[in-house]
């Protein structure tokens, strides 16, 4: 390599020609990870563009600015980069495709187009170039082994003339949106540069060829004879399929062996909530290595996890972090995230299109689809029909618990699809519970609850909110009963630590705990997928689905001789008391069904009719669904790649976040002493609901941090580890 480019850097610490062979190496090895026998040019437009996209980092004002940030040069080297593309011996059916992968590889499209258009602009880049420099850099390309035209320097009017083109290649297309056919395929143009730049930039490794991921997934050891369902998933072939087994008959296992039918090399694995994505991360890393976490408190997670597998603080924190940049750059083959993860993508968040050139082709499996509210699961369930369409997404839909409902507008979205259900004899093998219906608040039982646990038998109560948790918990421990609680407005540090508490002292299959141990009392937390057992359960009214996920808490492992107790209290229904967590409606309906099959044992094959007769009256779920999904397809039918979304189609996204992350001031003093440490200083933030902050902030018992403090949020309630934060604790009996 000439002298001259040793000193022409791409980023501090980086030459231009090590970056660039980098980036080149990153879109050969997509090639031979990923091929796309659809559109057979695009990887040899994509290494053609790899080639030359930063060549406008040769302009001298920008290797000044890498050598004295404060001195930022003001032009895109993009816009540069066009110049040098008429080296290159290119059709003129390739030339757009190139220049549109250069151009983009940072900002949008119509940036670009903007920005450069003025003939001065366009002078004031070539000026930038000396012509030492440039023709090193054409030379050093011939050695590398590409095919030029005759050396000539790059002039202004070549960065017009590539501008021209791309403006007439890109407006007729940007005018049709994705019913353009060629769509997909500029997606995953800009999506797939994106992805090997930022590896490249970022130093990530080639990976080194092993064993498919299909392979490690087929070799899924089953702790016996498979069930129906789970041979019936691991022969599949359909592309799209929605399992429904009961809750602890091995529904992930059947997904996997799923997933290894289909060959994909990316399986991504959907959950609606924190705790079931990191204990499904656990489940899946004794499966496969390096699974990646994606939700906002991974890095937490990551961080406690190596914690406890022995790290320092140090060392934890650098393996987090590499972890989670994994992740983000899409290198790792197997992920963990939720289903709004993948709606980022949809509602067109800067770089996107890498999110969905990464979904093209890819296995999803979308666990406990019941969880979501109508409008929620609309946005689900189109965003799943559109990436089925135009990405090739191969996808799996499972839960223990579907309403009519809901089922049917699967059936409306995928009708292709392969619908698997556990057979009568698994059905009949995992009736584990005897159906109770008490009248009153189960908060007048509690004497007796304690003694259940006193007895030795493993109790769970489950209440609608954290206010009845907190109240029950108190007056437990008033009696001498040691209580273990859980609910949503603990703190990273503590939930960890009480999840970790409850799967080793109720583990899924082991012994019972014995005299004396805690009753756990939690809110809608705990209906998620921790791997917990107990033998009996006292709840609180709510919809029947809910119901059925917390009866799945109870002899989940179906190691109890006899069928255990599962008691629906019927009171507060929702009109009082419990507030309107859920539609009381629906409530009072699921009550009817308990009622009618009070004393009896829970038959898991009738719990579709029992859903039918507690979604009777489903209008108002209908009405809300489709009103959103019809709603969510303007927003897609306007998707553009090349360009990110505007301020106000990102507002529309954070709305469908009801969170803002507090500090307790009990816990400010904490706080600034880990400061030194970021992710530890995080995981002492608790979660409110907007509107609860709000109420907070009007009664001046919470305020927005200023200064220093500028975008953290104080709350004044009390916190403790074992009750997490109290908004209650001054209220009046």
């Amino acid at each position: 390599m000439s002298r001259i480019l040793d000193t022409v850097l791409a980023r501090p610490g980086e030459t231009l020609a090590a970056h660039t062979k980098a980036v080149v190496a990153q879109v050969e090895q997509l090639e031979s990870a990923r091929p796309l026998p659809a559109w057979p040019d695009l990887y040899r437009r994509l290494k053609a563009a790899a080639w030359l996209h930063d060549s406008g980092k040769l302009a001298l004002s920008f290797q000044r600015m890498l050598r004295n940030p404060r001195k930022p040069w003001g032009l895109r080297h993009e816009a540069l980069s066009l110049a040098f593309v008429h080296w290159l011996p290119l059709s003129e059916d390739d030339l757009p495709w190139v220049l549109a992968a250069i151009a983009t590889h940072h900002r949008d499209l119509s940036v670009m187009l903007e920005l450069y258009r003025f003939p001065q602009r366009q002078q004031q880049l070539i000026t930038e170039l000396q012509p030492g420099p440039v023709r090193a850099w054409y030379t050093w390309l011939q050695r590398c082994g590409l095919v030029l035209q005759p050396f000539s320097t790059p002039e202004a009017s070549a960065i017009g003339a590539a501008l021209r083109v791309l403006e007439a290649w890109w407006t007729p297309r940007q005018q049709l949106g994705f019913a353009h056919a060629q769509m997909t395929e500029i997606t995953l143009l800009r999506g797939l540069m994106l992805q090997a730049d930022h590896r490249a930039a970022a130093g990530v490794p080639l990976l080194a060829s092993g064993p498919p991921l299909s392979d490690s997934l087929a070799g899924l050891e089953l702790p016996g004879a498979p069930w129906p369902h789970q041979a019936l998933a691991a022969a599949s072939r359909a592309d799209c399929v929605v399992l429904r087994a009961p809750t602890g008959s091995g529904k992930t296992e059947a997904a996997l062996l799923w997933a290894a039918r289909q060959h994909s090399q990316r399986l991504f694995y959907a959950l609606p909530y924190r705790t079931s994505m990191n204990a499904m991360r656990a489940r899946l890393e004794a499966i496969v290595p390096n699974v990646g976490l994606q939700h906002g408190r991974a890095l937490a997670a990551l961080y406690q996890q190596a914690l406890d597998d022995g790290a320092d603080a140090q060392t934890a924190l650098q393996s987090a972090r590499a972890r989670q940049q994994l992740a983000r750059l899409h290198a790792l083959p197997v992920r963990i995230f939720s289903p709004y993860h993948l709606l980022r993508l949809v509602y067109q968040f800067r770089g996107f299109e890498a999110g969905l050139a990464d979904a093209h082709g890819a296995a999803l499996i979308v666990d406990e689809i019941h969880a979501y509210q109508p409008e929620r699961l609309a946005l689900i369930v189109e965003m799943l029909v559109f990436l089925r369409r135009h990405f090739a997404l191969r996808l799996l839909i499972m839960t223990a618990t579907l309403p009519p409902v809901a089922a049917a507008r699967l059936r409306d979205a995928f009708p292709q699809a392969e619908w698997i259900t556990a057979s009568a004899g698994t059905y009949a093998r995992f009736q584990r519970h005897r159906l109770h219906l008490a009248d009153g608040d189960l908060s007048q039982h509690l004497p007796e609850i304690a003694a259940q646990a006193q007895a030795g038998q493993r109790v769970l109560i489950t209440v609608n909110t954290v206010r009845r948790a907190l109240k029950m918990a108190e007056t437990l421990r008033a009696q001498g009963q040691p209580v273990l609680l859980l609910h949503g407005r603990f703190n990273a540090r503590d939930r960890w630590r009480i999840e970790r508490e409850l799967m080793e002292r109720f583990p899924c299959g082991g012994v019972p705990s014995g005299a004396g141990a805690p009753v756990v009392v939690a809110t809608q937390v705990i209906e998620v997928s921790l791997n917990v057992d107990f033998d009996l359960l006292h709840s609180d009214p709510a919809p029947l689905d809910a119901l059925v996920q917390r009866f799945g808490r109870v002899n989940r492992a179906g190691r109890l001789p006899g069928l255990a107790p599962v008691t629906v209290y019927t009171q507060p229904d929702g009109e009082s008391g419990a507030g309107r967590i859920y539609d009381p409606q629906r409530v009072r309906a699921s009550l009817e069904v308990v009622r009618a099959h009070a004393g009896q044992p829970v038959d898991e094959a009738q719990i579709g009719d029992w859903l039918e007769a507690a979604y009777r009256d489903s209008s108002a779920w209908e009405t809300a669904y489709l009103h959103k999904a019809e709603e969510f397809r303007r927003v897609l039918r306007d998707l553009r790649p090349l360009e990110s979304a505007d301020r106000g189609l990102m507002k529309t996204f954070a709305r469908l976040f009801d969170e803002v992350r507090v500090l307790p001031i009990a816990l400010e003093e904490a706080y600034r002493a880990a400061s030194a440490n970021p992710v530890e200083a995080e995981s002492l933030l608790v979660s409110l609901g907007w509107g609860q902050y709000a109420a907070l902030e009007h009664a001046r018992k919470a305020w927005p941090g200023e200064g220093a403090d500028e975008g953290l949020a104080f709350v004044d309630a009390p916190y403790s580890e074992q009750t997490g934060l109290n908004l209650y604790a001054d209220e009046e009996e």
